[in-house]
This record gives structure tokens, sequence and C-alpha cells, in this order.
């Protein structure tokens, strides 16, 4: 019997491995040929959102910027990990409860001297042989009820004399019960670590959204800086060559006698002055050409490092009126570092009340209840003395079959019932595990008040500056208008001599500047606009982007 069971196992071994090597090969090739589909539908997506790149050169609106952030920047790629790392967590806790099964098959073989007549009714040695399988299932539930099944069949065979069946076939099934009544009672505290871990997975969700907010604010700064340093240039450009081309005028009066040689050095001076501004000017456009290339990782590929970037969207030049409560409404509802604040607190007091749980005694009702069967053959020399020498004999000859018979009948049984108290003086370790949590749950209060002020203040702050903008590019824009006025009225009277060429530069310059003035006033107009998005915490839906 031992024999033929440890050959089927070792067959149920050879189909289980076989088998578990397909599903990981299947697994293995199905994953890798969805990895390269993904990689491959990732960059042509990429390719898509960038658009032509004509002179190395590419236009990106705003909307495609951000984009692509989301799908190359390595900061998000980094942190979407986070939410990942904490979902499985969930599976952890849930795993808790999921049903433990072991097998068991042992051989044991003892040959021992003999040390009485009865014993070893004149033998010198006996033996003992069993072959034990057991089958153990366990499982935990969130009741807190833990309950094992165990089944246990031994095939035993011996040359002692006195062993009335050889071979004997024995087999147990109990199962066991253990209830709690205080300490781990309850549905409540038996999914309490379940819903902590999903709350941590809704944090962890919120934190990441936070996180790609502040990104892609960050980018829209860039993408606004360098709209900004490039009309910057513009205006040095220009002014750089209508101080060209007044010293070329300079040259030909003075060649002509009509101006004052000294009057040359004023505007070689400017000429040269206004080049070294425009340098200044370019080298801040290729630093913040490269830092807008870093968020958007376009250096994985050599062929983007020389890139120009150039912003496809002007700043708006209508007028956003935003109302101060509507803001703060919309931020205390979608503001992800809020809502994982209140997520936070959920999950605090779902640990006072656990560990507060644990502080009461452990109070368990246990309880088995299990039946048996017993068969097997008739040992010759058993029978023979129990008939007493008579010559009469005791058959026995039963099977496995007829113990399973045995076992489903009913007669033979066993049960035990009880109860275990267990209650740890002093108790120190559960009782600070409580104080801990319920300091916790106050500090997370204290910090969702905190937070509750800030985003006050931010919206506040955020309102006030988009204000403050508007009546900045409206006075940049009359600044330029004037100047214009000013420097054509001054060219005018440079022509017939009623102003120098000191004034008329001067004039120049302040056109050039009132230029950059105004540019730099419409794109701080679109940074406090993102700035209110991103206080409100509807960047990602204003701009139609999915980060799941």
């Amino acid at each position: 019997m031992g024999k033929h069971y440890l050959k089927n196992m070792k067959g149920l071994v050879f189909i289980w491995c076989l088998f578990s090597i397909f599903l990981f090969t299947v697994t293995i090739s199905s994953y890798l040929s969805h990895d390269a589909c993904a990689q491959e539908e990732g960059t042509q997506e990429a390719k898509e959102e960038m658009g032509p790149v004509v002179d190395n050169t590419i236009k990106l609106p705003l909307k495609s910027v951000m984009v692509l952030a989301i799908k190359n920047n390595l900061q998000i790629a980094f942190e979407s990990f986070n939410p990942k790392a904490s979902e499985t967590g969930i599976a952890r806790e849930e795993g808790m409860y999921d049903p433990n099964v072991s097998l068991q098959y042992s051989k044991d073989r003892k040959v021992t001297q003999v040390g009485n007549v009865l014993q070893g009714a004149g033998q010198d040695t006996v033996y003992q042989e069993n072959y034990n399988l057991g089958v153990d299932v366990t499982k935990k539930f969130v009741s807190g009820t833990s309950a094992e099944l165990k089944w246990n069949s031994i095939d035993s065979k011996t040359d002692f004399s006195f062993q009335t069946l050889v071979p004997q076939y024995k087999s147990e099934l109990n199962l066991s019960l253990v209830q709690p009544l205080l300490k781990d009672f309850g549905i409540d505290i038996g999914k309490s670590m379940i819903k902590i871990a999903n709350l941590d997975f809704k944090i962890s969700n919120y934190q990441f959204e936070n996180q790609v907010i502040t990104i892609l604010y960050q980018i829209q700064t860039f993408y606004w800086n360098l709209f900004f340093q490039i009309k910057d240039i513009e205006a040095r450009e220009k002014s750089v060559k209508a101080a060209e081309d007044l010293l070329k005028e300079f040259k030909i009066k003075i060649e002509a006698g009509t101006l004052a040689p000294i009057e040359i050095y004023q505007a070689e001076a400017e000429v040269a002055e206004r080049k070294q501004e425009l340098i200044v000017a370019r080298d801040l456009v290729r630093d913040t050409e490269d830092k807008l290339k870093s968020a958007l990782n376009f250096y994985e590929k050599e062929q983007y490092w020389d890139l120009i970037i150039i912003p496809a969207d002007e700043p708006r030049t209508t007028v956003v009126k935003e109302e101060l409560m509507g803001s703060m409404k919309e931020a205390f509802e979608n503001r992800p570092d809020y809502l994982q604040a209140k997520t936070d607190i959920e999950a605090r007091n779902i640990m006072v009340k656990y560990t507060k749980n644990q502080t009461l005694p452990r109070v368990d009702v246990i309880g088995t209840i299990g039946t048996m069967g017993l068969g097997g053959r008739t040992n010759p020399d058993a029978a023979n003395f129990m008939g007493g020498g008579s010559g009469q004999t005791i058959q026995l000859s039963r099977h496995w079959d007829d113990v399973a018979d045995s076992m489903g009948s009913g007669d033979y049984y066993n049960y035990i019932i009880g109860m275990k108290i267990e209650f740890p003086l002093g108790n120190r370790t559960a009782k600070s595990q409580y104080s801990k949590a319920k300091i916790g749950a106050a500090q997370a209060a204290t910090f969702l008040k905190d937070l509750e002020n800030n985003i006050i203040n931010e919206v506040r702050e955020a309102v006030r500056q988009i204000e403050t903008n508007i009546e900045r590019v409206e006075a940049a824009k009359a600044t330029r208008r004037l100047a214009e006025e000013r420097l054509k009225a001054e060219g005018k009277k440079f022509e017939v001599g009623l102003s120098t060429a000191h004034d008329l530069l001067e004039f120049q310059d302040e056109l050039a500047k009132a230029e950059s003035r105004e540019a730099f006033s419409r794109t701080e107009y679109e940074k406090s606009i993102a700035d209110l998005s991103r206080v409100k915490g509807i960047m990602l839906r204003e701009n139609d982007i999915s980060i799941n």
C-alpha cells in the first residue's frame, strides 16, 4: 500500500512540474510580446504628439508638451511605480485569509529487541512499519474564526504476535474551530488591515496625481518662459537692427559733413551693448530649451539634443475672471493633497479602532469534531491466541473502502469543546500601540486643519495674482504704444536737428524694453492662470489628461 502511494505521489509531482513550466513559458511569452507592442505603440504616439521637425526646429503646442511629459518624463515614470507598489499591499492583506493546504507523506520502520515473552512470543526481535499520509487545510476568516480540516491515514505492518490486524488501516478526519470572543472578534476588526491597505493605495494615487500636477506646472512655466525669451530676443534683434541702421545713417551724415564725428561713438557703443545683451538673451533661450528637453526626456535620443523648440501657442488675450469662493470650493473638492489628508485620517481612525481591540484579553471558544475508521486483515498468530488454542479463529478482512464506510457511518467519533483565556500581564505592548495610533490620528487631524489654511491662502494669492497680471498686461500694452509714439516723435525731432543721437538711441532702447515687458506680462498672466489650476487641483481635468 505504501509503495502504491509513493508511486502515485511521484507521478503527481512530475505532472505538476510540467504544468508549471508550461504556464511559466506562456506567461513570459505573453508579457514580452505585450511589452514590445506597448513600447512600439508608445514610441509611435510620442512621434505623433511631437509633430514634424523642419530644419531641426519643432513647433509644440502646450497640450502636446504636457502629453509628452506624461509619456516621457522620467520623474513621472519613477513616481508612477509608487501606486503599483502600494497596490500590492492590498493583495498581501487579503492573502492573510487565503486557505493553506499542506500534504505530508512519510514511511517509518522500527526494529526492536523483545523484552518479554508476551511481546515476542518466542522471537528475538519485532518490527513495525508505518506509511503515513496526511492532508491539512487551514483557513482564517475575517470574522476572526480559524478553521482546520485534517485528514490522516496510516497503513501499519508488524510481526508482533499480539497485533490483531496485520496490516492495519487506520484513518481519522477532524474539523477544529477557534472563535475569538473579544480580541480579534468581528468582521470590522478582521478587515481593518485590508481597509487600511485600500486607503493607502488611494493615498498613493493622490500623491502621484499631486506630483504630476506639480511637474506639469513646472513644465508650463518652462514653456511660457521660453515663449517670453524668444519674444525678448525678437525685441532685442529689432533694437540692434535699429541701432545699426542709425549708425549707418550717422556715417553717411558724417561723410557729408552734416553731423559731428563725435556722435558716431555713442551709436557704436550702443550697438555693441545691445549685441552683448542679445548674446546673453540667446543663451537664456538655450538654457530654458534644455530644461524643457530634460523634462520631456528628449536626451534619450541624440538626434533631439540640438533640436530647436518653438512654442506654438500664444498667451491668451481674453480676460479670465475668477470668483474667489468658487475657486476655494473647487480646491477643497479636487486637490489631491487635501483628499490624501482626509483619506489618511480615515485610515488612522481604523487603526485606532483596531489597536483598541488588541488591548482586550483573548477569550476563544475552541472545538473539534471528528470521525475515524479502522480496518485490516486478521493476524493468524493473534487469532489463535484469542481462540485459546481450540482451533477456532477470528477472521477479519477489511480494506480501505471499508474504513471509509466506518468513518461515514457516524458510529465512531470524537469531539472536544472548551474555552481558552489569555491575558498578558501589564499588556504594555498593545496599550502603547493603541496610544501611538491615537496620537497619529490627532496629528493627521491637525495637519488637515493646517492644510486647509494653506489652501485658502494659496487660492487667494493665485486669484489675486491673476487680477494683478491682467492689470500688468494692460499697463504694458499702453507703455509699448506710448514708447512707439515717443520714438516716432523723437525721430522727427532728430531729423530737423532738435534731438541728439543719445536721446534717439535711448528711445529705441525704451521701445525694445517695453515690447519685452509686454511679452513678459502676457506670459506671467498665463503662468498665474496655470498656478490657479494647480492650487485648485484641476490641471489634469482642464487639459483632458489621464494618468491611469
